[in-house]
């Protein structure tokens, strides 16, 4: 038994008329007349039953008609199903974040618009360490992330570049220098640091290590913190400043001041990346949708 007998039969059962049915399916009558012929041997059982005024289904045809029908729908939607999901518009996306990004641009803007042109894709968002992300795309766990200063020389990791946010100096709103417009990074010597712990393997700490290489400024660090939100909350109480980056339209913290250092230039460069080998159709949908933006 082949697809297109069970497609001939329903043409037949639905029309009642075998010419018509042909004609439907533009095949020669007498070779549809020979395919239903060829099922109901094969099934063991009469679907019709024929007379001089035409042909009209049995009971048991009228059973085999409604299972058919169910059975092509099924095949149809799965067929359908299979090329959205070659095309990318349907299946899943597995995307990794660091967590004190989730409200800056572009982040936002290009959920958004995955939503609007592929509304069918299921978006799985978890929040995840940069370092861990690489990891995580070499395993397999994420499609694609979105990390801070990705490092080259892993080359199975491609990355396109999405956006820099600057890195400011975080006092106490209640500091003398949460007045100042700006100030330079000598000032911030003698005053009580809140740092990165390195074994938090946040990007912040990667970035801070590169950019103090080599200087003679070494900031006082009384207390390490295992991310941003917890060093943004220790600040607001008071107990230090810190290097923090400000979100563009973000939301501002209470108690938290932020200063521009004048010479310092220390960004965040923001990356969208995964797996030069991930095959995803939703994953490259999803870069289409990042490199329009």
């Amino acid at each position: 038994m082949e697809l297109r007998h069970l497609r001939y039969f329903k043409a037949v059962a639905e029309t009642e008329n075998v010419t018509r049915a042909a004609r439907l399916l533009r095949i020669a009558q007498p070779a549809l007349s020979q395919r239903i012929k060829d099922l109901e041997e094969e099934l063991g059982l009469s679907l019709f039953e024929r007379s001089g005024r035409g042909i009209r289904l049995t009971p048991a045809g009228r059973y085999y008609l409604e299972e058919v029908r169910q059975i092509l729908a099924r095949i149809d939607a799965a067929g359908k199903e299979a090329r959205q999901i070659e095309r990318g518009e349907v299946g899943s996306l597995r995307l990794a974040i660091l967590e004190t990004l989730s409200l800056a641009e572009p982040l936002p803007r290009l959920l958004r618009e995955l939503r609007r042109c592929h509304p069918s894709l299921h978006l799985k968002l978890v929040g995840m360490p940069s370092l861990n992300q690489y990891e995580a795309l070499h395993a397999r766990t994420i499609d694609a992330g979105l990390v801070a200063n990705r490092p080259r020389e892993d080359q199975d990791i491609l990355g396109l570049p999405m956006t820099e946010i600057p890195i400011h100096a975080m006092v106490p709103a209640s500091h003398p220098l949460a007045g100042r417009a700006s100030l330079c990074l000598q000032e911030l010597e003698d005053l009580d640091f809140i740092w990165p712990e390195a074994e938090a393997r946040t990007s912040y700490w990667t970035v801070f290590r590169e950019a103090f290489e080599g200087r003679t400024w070494r900031p006082r660090v009384v207390q390490e913190a295992s991310s941003f939100v917890t060093t943004t909350s220790l600040v607001a109480a008071g107990y230090g400043c810190a290097l923090g980056i400000t979100l563009p339209g973000g939301p501002s913290v209470e108690g938290v001041v932020q200063v521009p250092i004048m010479d310092l230039d220390l960004r965040l460069r923001i990356e969208l990346v995964w797996h030069k080998d991930n095959p995803s159709p939703a994953l490259q949908r999803f870069l289409e949708l990042a490199r329009s933006l």
